[in-house]
């Protein structure tokens, strides 16, 4: 790469090298998007509505960007081990797809929690125990 940064091994062009690969990344991009934006609205529906609302959404959304950005992104500088970032994924799809669903957001609880549940059981399995335990001994 010209920036000097190397990608992490799951993360690199060559990784997505099948169309099933590749459509694994598009779908998790996706849900990504919708459980940033489903934690905002669950914060919206558990304010109440009205101005106080609209900024505990923008604040919810605001701090899983940060946390994600920091934690969870492919190129983050804190990123935290496999077991820990499929757990906290976990949680968060979860969570959010609840919260999705009391507030009436039915069809996207039921995305958030699908699809993520599915993006993070992949995602389990291309970074197998192998790929867990870090580089061979000796490699």
């Amino acid at each position: 790469m010209s920036d000097g940064r190397t990608p992490g091994p799951a993360h690199d062009a060559a990784a997505i090298t099948t169309p099933a690969l590749f459509l694994l990344a598009a779908v998790a991009f996706v849900t990504e998007l919708a459980l940033f934006g489903g934690v905002g609205a669950v914060a919206y529906a558990a304010a109440g509505g009205g101005v106080g609302a609209w900024l505990a959404g923008a604040a919810a959304t605001a701090a899983v960007l940060v946390f994600w950005g920091l934690f969870m992104a492919p190129r983050a500088r804190r990123r935290l081990g496999v077991g820990a970032r499929t757990l906290l994924a976990l949680l968060l799809c979860a969570g959010t797809a609840v919260g999705l669903v009391l507030a009436g957001w039915t069809w996207w609880g039921w995305y958030v929690g699908v699809a993520g549940l599915v993006v993070v059981a992949a995602q389990s399995v291309l970074h197998g125990p192998e790929r867990m335990a870090g580089p061979p001994a000796g490699g």
